[in-house]
């Protein structure tokens, strides 16, 4: 018997969708693009030595997209490339690197660039902008650049070395530091109970944390102010540059700091 039309078609639509690639990869010699699966609760890991890094909540499922621009103002885009390792443990790690002898690893880029030739050579932007969905996890690193994750649903830990840091979650716990910037975090419901960290050395912090909010709190800055909207149950002495205490029935640890800059606790979401 000859098999329907429709049966042909599904049994075509099935050998495509199999056939299909888990993962895709791009790179045009301008834009670059990776899609791929990352599992919930694993991390996507984002490394950048000059561009902001965007995290934005996407699609439902477990696809990650990834897109980095060359912008340049100076130099050959070819000195930039791209490289992606996909970890044993079922995290993402996925590197801008610049010039011939870096390359990606597990954790992060490794080899040289010569750094002195920044200010004559190659003036190369590359910006980040990723859609992650919910459950997965993220790393965001950059050098030069904000970085910027807004709606996620699990954890986050972001730096930057001259940019600003800002962050809105809904869940999952939250670490946000730059030296050259401010900090702004919301964060919803954090579990666990790993310390948080929230830090600028020249930089304000604003922290804004739900009112049901739990923590042993470890508030401090050099040269600013301190503030908070939250009851703290004092222990130690008080101080006005440092407030050391307990948020509700205590717990993590809530650590937010600047060496210049005002620091604050504030209640509800950005």
């Amino acid at each position: 018997m000859r098999p329907s039309p429709s049966l042909l078609l599904a049994t075509a639509a099935i050998s495509a969708l199999l056939a299909a690639p888990l993962t895709a990869q791009t790179d045009d010699g301008t834009t670059f693009r990776w899609t791929g699966p990352v599992p919930q609760g694993r991390f996507i890991r984002l490394h950048d030595m000059n561009g902001s890094i965007r995290v934005e909540r996407g699609a439902p499922g477990s696809r990650v997209e990834v897109t980095a621009e060359r912008r340049v103002r100076r130099g050959d885009p070819k000195i930039v490339h791209f490289d992606v390792v996909m970890r044993a443990d079922g995290d993402v790690v996925v590197c801008a690197l610049w010039g011939p002898e870096m390359r990606c690893t597990d954790d992060g880029p490794r080899g040289r660039y010569d750094s002195a030739s920044w200010g004559r050579g190659p003036d190369i932007d590359v910006p980040f902008t990723v859609r992650v969905p919910d459950g997965v996890k993220v790393y965001a690193r950059s050098t030069n650049g904000h970085v910027a994750v807004d709606g996620v649903t699990a954890e986050v830990d972001a730096a930057t070395t001259n940019g600003n840091v800002t962050v809105r979650t809904t869940a999952g716990q939250v670490s946000a530091t730059t030296t050259n910037g401010s900090v702004t975090a919301s964060i919803g419901s954090p579990v666990g109970d790993q310390p948080m960290r929230f830090t600028s050395t020249n930089g304000s912090v604003t922290v804004y944390a739900p009112p049901s909010l739990s923590a042993d709190l470890d508030m401090a800055t050099t040269n600013g102010g301190l503030s908070t909207d939250f009851p703290v149950m004092i222990s130690g002495r008080v101080n006005r540059n440092v407030l050391r205490g307990t948020l509700g029935d205590g717990g993590r640890m809530l650590i937010v700091r600047s060496t210049n800059g005002d620091v604050a606790l504030r209640r509800n979401g950005i």
